[in-house]
C-alpha cells in the first residue's frame, strides 16, 4: 500500500502567524531587536501605515531571533548573521514537492517528527560554509573530514527553548522545599563539570543559568553531540582529528 504524502502547507502557515509579541522574545532586548533589525539580520515586518509601529512576530521569526541570540553570544558580526540569514532562509524543494525556507522546512521534522537537527558553521578565514544537518549526515561529515573547526547550534534545543508552549516543561522532582530553578541550579553547580557557571536575574528573580566546560575527552565529545546535551558547542580539529570542544549549557526560567 502506497504510504500518504504529509502536505506541509498548514505546517508552514501556523508557523508564519505573527502571533507573538516582543514580550515573549527570550533575553532579547527592545534595543538589540532594533540594532538587529538596523543592520538587517532580523526582517521589519510592522506596517508602515499604522498609527502604532508594534512588533509581532511569528514563531519563525522567534526561533531565527533564538539562533541570533545563540550567533550574538558567540561573538558573530552581524555580517556573519546575515550569512547564515541567507543560507537558512534559501528555499529547498520538501518531500509535497513544493519549496520552503530551509530553516522552515527542518522545523517541521523537529516539531513533527522530534528528529535532532544541527547548524554546522564551518569557518576558514571567516564563514566558509552553513550546513543544516540531521545527526547521522553530521556524524558522516565529521568522520570523513569534510567538516574542520566549526560551531554547532543545535536547533531542536533552539526550537524547544523559544517555543516553550508546544513542549511540556521538564518536571523536577522537589527535595527538602526547593523551586524547580533552586533544584536546576544545584545540580549545574554540584556538577563540578563546568568551568564557569554564570546567573543572571533580572526584576529579583533569576532569569538564566549558563554553564561553560572544557572536554578534551574524544569520546565524551562524540556523546555530547549524540545527546543533544547543549545549546551550542565549538568544535577545534587538528588534522582532521578532534581535538577538543567547548559547550554551552543554559536554562531560561520562566514565570508561571
Amino acid at each position: 500500500m502506497k504510504s500518504e504524502k504529509i502536505d506541509f502547507t498548514p505546517h508552514s502557515e501556523a508557523l508564519n502567524k505573527p502571533i507573538f509579541e516582543a514580550k515573549s522574545l527570550q533575553g532579547v532586548t527592545p534595543r538589540v531587536l532594533h540594532s538587529w533589525i538596523k543592520s538587517g539580520v532580523l526582517d521589519d515586518k510592522r506596517d508602515p501605515t499604522a498609527l502604532r509601529r508594534w512588533n509581532y512576530f511569528s514563531p519563525i521569526d522567534i526561533i531565527w531571533i533564538g539562533l541570533v541570540s545563540e550567533m550574538r553570544h558567540l561573538r558573530f558580526t552581524h555580517p556573519e548573521m546575515k550569512a547564515c540569514k541567507e543560507v537558512l532562509f534559501k528555499k529547498i524543494k520538501a518531500e509535497d514537492n513544493k519549496s520552503y525556507p530551509a530553516l522552515e522546512y527542518y522545523t517541521f521534522l523537529i516539531l513533527l517528527y522530534n528528529q535532532p537537527i544541527f547548524i554546522i558553521i564551518s569557518f576558514d578565514k571567516g564563514i566558509d560554509t552553513v550546513w543544516m544537518l540531521d545527526e547521522k549526515d553530521y556524524f558522516l561529515k565529521l568522520k570523513s573530514g569534510e567538516i574542520e573547526n566549526h560551531i554547532a547550534l543545535s536547533l531542536h534545543k533552539v526550537v524547544k527553548i523559544n517555543l516553550y508552549p508546544v513542549y511540556e516543561p521538564v518536571e523536577f522532582s522537589q527535595m527538602a522545599g526547593l523551586t524547580d530553578q533552586e533544584m536546576k541550579i544545584l545540580e549545574i553547580v554540584r556538577s563540578k563539570e563546568f568551568k564557569t557557571i554564570k546567573i543572571v536575574k533580572r526584576n529579583g528573580d533569576i532569569d538564566s543559568i549558563e554553564g561553560t566546560e572544557r572536554i578534551n575527552d574524544v569520546e565524551r565529545i562524540t556523546k555530547l553531540l549524540a545527546d543533544g546535551e547543549y545549546q551550542n558547542i565549538e568544535i577545534k580539529q587538528q588534522h582532521g582529528k578532534i581535538v577538543s570542544a567547548h559547550r554551552t549549557v543554559r536554562t531560561n526560567f520562566k514565570k508561571l
